[in-house]
């Protein structure tokens, strides 16, 4: 068995699985998770054509079936028969199936004779389900119950599905996962209920960062000896850490947020002409990073309105100093950061909210452009990018200069403001390019996609050296 195991309960909704990744992550764990084991044993019933109702049948699927479960970057890499399943058991029909291997008493057996077989292969782990505490690894030093409060967990699963792009009726969201809570409490087998030496945390109106940090002191607590002292003069690594991890800024309630959304759309559609292109760019999951060319003070709205997923914006830290704009930025998802000297919380934040499967928006040339040319990106961006593994999605946004220029303190209205979102950089292409090759690639990309648009205008295109000053 692992020298230390950390098992998380809870409901649909409550959090547990980004919060045992991410936990994870921070206590240099392996991540175990359950469901992908249920969902693999799912699927090769589906694909056998076998009763999912009928228990004898699904339990022979176990037995004629080889399921390999490795540790992989943030996640579980799942084989059957020697194939990688890893992203078809992710399929919501399939999803919906589960509840039926759920049930199956024999079957659960052998996949908690899996999860315990996992345990043993690996040093630490963190583990969520909703019997990990109470049948699975009843041994655990360390047990944690999330829960929340219905309508709470019914507002995350409609953002997770809005951020998808798919509708979401938030009461029928509600009524089935009050549903399922009654389902799982009072089954047969594994009923969900908490340990009771399990530490049960109520995770409403927190945000998963706040709620990982808890886990995380209460976990180092125990697994310290209470009289281990650091030695003079050197701030342990965890201590560092957590000071780092100090900052914390509040998310924008969904309603209020695509309620500002909306007003934004209207005023930059009556104040400007106003159009957006390339759209089907965007990434309907998953994070992705907005790498935007600055124009003027407008750019963050003029690129926001057109994402259909909630948007986290990083804005220079003097901004927020304003009384009236600080708060309001606030509340839309921005973050303060220093142009000078960028705080280590503020990227581990920033990255965090990525790894979540964030949007998030930057203006990597650092500062409003004098004379409507793209400056080179500063390459810092790029650490963001691959340690997240977010993809970088090129934005352009043109004519916002000649509409707001950064020496005028008013804009000019009726402008004509074109956003255009080029085509994406995957993850991959990310992690295998340096920080300045990354930079390059896309200042290049958006020079060459301003004078695009500039020629279609019928206007001067921009000179721009052969290569990137960057």
């Amino acid at each position: 068995m692992a020298d230390l195991v950390v098992t998380i309960d809870g409901p649909a909704g409550s959090g547990k699985s980004t919060v045992a990744r991410l936990l994870a992550e921070r206590l240099g764990a392996t991540f175990l998770d359950t469901g992908a084991m249920y969902r693999a044993v799912t699927l090769a019933a589906v694909r056998d054509g076998v009763d999912l109702a009928n228990e004898e049948r699904v339990l022979q699927v176990v037995r004629e079936h080889r399921f390999d479960f490795e540790a992989g970057a943030g996640k579980l890499v799942v084989r059957i028969d020697g194939q990688d399943v890893s992203e078809p058991i992710r399929d919501p029909d399939l999803t919906a199936k589960v509840r039926h291997i759920a049930c199956a008493g024999r079957v659960r057996e052998q996949l908690v004779a899996m999860q315990r077989a996992f345990a043993s292969r690996h040093a630490k782990i963190v583990t969520e389900g909703r019997d990990q505490g109470t049948v699975a690894f009843p041994d655990a030093k360390a047990k944690f119950y999330l829960t929340a409060d219905p309508a709470e967990r019914a507002r995350r699963r409609a953002a997770e599905l809005q951020a998808k792009g798919a509708a979401a009726d938030l009461e029928e969201i509600r009524r089935a996962i009050e549903s399922r809570d009654k389902s799982d409490e009072n089954r047969a087998v594994g009923p969900l209920k908490p340990a009771q030496d399990a530490v049960i945390l109520d995770t409403t109106g927190l945000s998963v960062q706040e709620v990982v940090e808890r886990i995380y002191a209460k976990v180092q607590g125990q697994a310290e000896p209470a009289t281990s002292k650091p030695s003079r003069g050197v701030e342990p690594a965890e201590v560092k850490e957590r000071r780092h991890e100090a900052v914390q800024v509040p998310r924008s309630p969904a309603a209020w947020y695509w309620v500002a959304r909306l007003m934004c759309w209207v005023f930059s559609v009556i104040c400007f002409r106003y159009r957006a292109y390339g759209r089907e760019n965007l990434p309907r999951e998953g994070a992705f990073v907005l790498a935007c060319n600055h124009q003027s003070f407008l750019d963050p709205v003029f690129c926001g309105i057109a994402v259909k997923r909630q948007v986290t914006y990083m804005a220079r830290d003097t901004l927020f100093k304003n009384w009236f704009f600080g708060p309001l930025i606030t509340s839309v998802n921005a973050i303060p950061i220093s142009r000078d000297k960028p705080e280590i919380a503020v990227m581990r934040l920033v990255i965090d909210r990525l790894r979540e499967g964030a949007a998030v928006c930057l203006f990597p040339e650092g500062t409003r452009t004098q004379d409507g040319r793209i400056a080179a990106f500063k390459p810092g961006f790029g650490l963001l990018c691959r340690r997240s593994k977010a993809a970088v999605v090129p934005v352009l946004v043109e004519g916002a200069f000649e509409a707001w220029p950064r020496h005028k303190k008013l804009f000019r209205p009726f402008q004509p403001i074109v956003v255009q979102f080029g085509k994406p950089l995957d993850p991959k292409q990310v992690a295998d390019m340096t920080n300045e090759q990354l930079a390059e690639k896309v200042t290049q990309t958006l020079r060459e996609m301003q004078n695009e648009v500039r020629r279609k205008q019928g206007r001067q295109p921009y000179e721009y050296e052969a290569k990137s000053e960057a």
